[in-house]
C-alpha cells in the first residue's frame, strides 16, 4: 500500500504526522511526505521519505506582517470560543475569515503539484493535517480516501466556509466531499462536549525534532525543574519579542527554589541575554526528550507543546498572546490539569511576578492539579497507539 502525507510547512502541522508515517512504513508500506520547499529540512530530519511540491503562501511579506500583527494585538477571545462562535464579534470573525483565507493561499500555492506527484505515484490513500486543504483536493481529484489527522485542538474553527475554499476545488474541477475518517489524538477529556462527528482515536506519542538529550539533565535534580518554552512558531513570527513573557517568566522564578530550562532554539537565546543562575538552556532539545526529566512547564499553549507536557504527566501554566493558543490551555484547565494565564492581561499586572511565582507554586505542590496531570497522562496512554490505526488506513482503500 502507499500512502501519501502532507501538510502545509510549519512543525506544528507536520511534527504530529510523524507517528503514523512511521507506523505504516513499519508495518511495510510505502510512505510520502509532502509538503513546500520550506519544509525540506524539517521532513529529511524525520527520517522520512520528502515530497516537495508547490512553493510558500502567495502573500507578499507586508501582508503577512500586517496579519500577523492582526492575530496578536487581540485581546483575549471568549473561553473554549471554537464551540461558542456565535460569542465572536464582527471583528473577531472578520479575523478568522481573513485566516481562513490564508490557508486556503497556503493549500492553493501546493496544490497542483501535489496532484501532480500524486498522479505519478498513484498513492491508495493520502493522510491530510487538518488545515492542509491540498491533501483534501488530490484526494478527491484521483478518487482515493482520504483521511483528515488533526492536530491537537479538538474543534478546528470553520475555515472551510470561506469562499475562496469551495474556489480551490473549482479550480481543479472537482468538488468538496466529508473526509473518509478523521484521527483525533487529542484526549477524550480535553475535547469540546460539541464535538459530534466521529473520529479515530489515537495516542499521542511525542515527536518534536530530532536531537540529544543534555546529559546534565539525566542527573538526578537537587530541586524541582521547571521546563520554560515558547514554541518554534512565535520566534518565527516575532523574532526576539517572543521571547518577552518567558524572559519575566525566569526572572521570576529565579527567587523559587526551582531549576529552570529553558528550551527553544539557537538563534532566539542568542537574542535572550544572560540567564540567572538557577536556569540553564537546551537549546534546540526536542521537547519529548526534555520533559520526562521536569516536574511542570510554562508553555505558550500550542497544541503540540501541551500534549507533549500532557504525554509527559506535567502540571501546565500556559501564557497566551493569540487566540488560537487559547484553545488548548483552556481545555486544559477545563481537566484540571493546568493553569492558564493571558499575556494581555500579566504585562499590565503590577505584581506580574507574583503572579507568575504563585501560578508556579501551585503547579508544584497542589495535589489537585498534580493528580489530574497524572490521569491525563494515563488517559492518553490507555488510546490506540499510531501502529493500531495501520490497519484501518489499510481497509480505506
Amino acid at each position: 500500500m502507499r500512502v501519501l502525507f502532507t501538510a502545509v510547512a510549519g512543525r506544528p502541522h507536520l511534527f504530529p504526522l510523524v507517528p503514523l508515517a512511521w507506523a505504516c512504513r513499519a508495518a511495510g508500506h510505502e510512505v510520502r511526505l509532502a509538503s513546500a520547499p520550506s519544509a525540506a529540512e524539517i521532513i529529511v530530519h524525520t527520517g522520512l521519505p520528502a515530497v516537495i511540491v508547490g512553493s510558500g503562501p502567495r502573500q507578499s511579506a507586508q501582508d503577512r506582517t500586517n496579519l500577523v500583527r492582526a492575530v496578536y494585538g487581540q485581546p483575549p477571545w471568549p473561553r473554549d470560543w471554537p464551540a461558542m462562535l456565535s460569542r465572536l464579534d464582527d471583528g473577531q470573525r472578520a479575523l478568522l475569515a481573513r485566516l481562513g483565507r490564508y490557508l486556503v493561499t497556503a493549500s492553493d500555492a501546493m496544490t497542483d503539484g501535489l496532484i501532480s506527484f500524486a498522479q505519478q505515484w498513484r498513492p491508495d490513500v493520502i493522510v491530510h493535517d487538518a488545515i492542509t486543504y491540498a491533501g483534501e483536493v488530490t484526494a478527491r481529484k484521483l478518487g482515493v480516501p482520504n483521511i483528515k489527522h488533526n492536530f491537537g485542538t479538538a474543534a478546528q474553527p470553520p475555515f472551510h466556509t470561506v469562499p475562496e475554499y469551495k474556489e480551490l476545488f473549482r479550480k481543479r474541477r472537482t468538488t468538496p466531499r466529508a473526509p473518509t475518517a478523521i484521527i483525533e489524538p487529542t484526549p477524550p477529556t480535553m475535547r469540546f462536549p460539541m464535538v459530534l462527528e466521529p473520529v479515530l482515536d489515537m495516542r499521542y506519542v511525542p515527536y518534536n525534532g530530532s536531537g540529544v538529550v543534555p546529559r546534565w539533565l539525566t542527573t538526578p535534580p537537587r530541586r524541582p525543574r521547571v521546563c520554560v518554552t515558547w514554541g518554534y512558531t512565535a520566534p518565527d513570527v516575532l523574532g526576539a519579542a517572543a521571547a518577552d513573557p518567558y524572559r519575566l517568566v525566569i526572572d521570576a522564578l529565579a527567587s523559587l527554589d526551582v531549576d529552570v530550562v529553558v528550551v527553544t532554539t539557537a538563534d532566539q537565546l542568542d537574542r535572550f541575554g544572560a540567564l540567572p543562575p538557577r536556569a540553564r538552556a537546551a537549546p534546540s532539545a526536542p521537547l519529548h526528550l526534555v520533559l520526562p526529566h521536569c516536574d511542570a512547564i510554562v508553555q505558550q499553549g500550542g497544541d503540540g507543546t501541551t500534549l507533549t507536557a500532557a504525554a509527559a504527566g506535567l502540571p501546565q501554566l500556559a501564557i497566551t498572546a493569540k487566540p488560537d493558543a487559547e484553545i488548548a490551555p483552556d481545555r486544559l484547565r477545563a481537566v484540571g490539569a493546568g493553569i492558564h494565564l493571558y499575556h494581555q492581561e500579566l504585562r499590565v499586572d503590577p505584581h506580574q511576578e507574583d503572579t507568575i511565582r504563585e501560578a508556579v507554586s501551585t503547579l508544584l505542590t497542589d495535589p489537585p492539579i498534580i493528580d489530574a496531570a497524572a490521569r491525563l497522562r494515563a488517559e492518553i496512554g490507555r488510546m490506540p497507539a499510531p501502529a493500531d490505526l495501520v490497519a484501518t488506513i489499510e481497509k480505506s482503500r
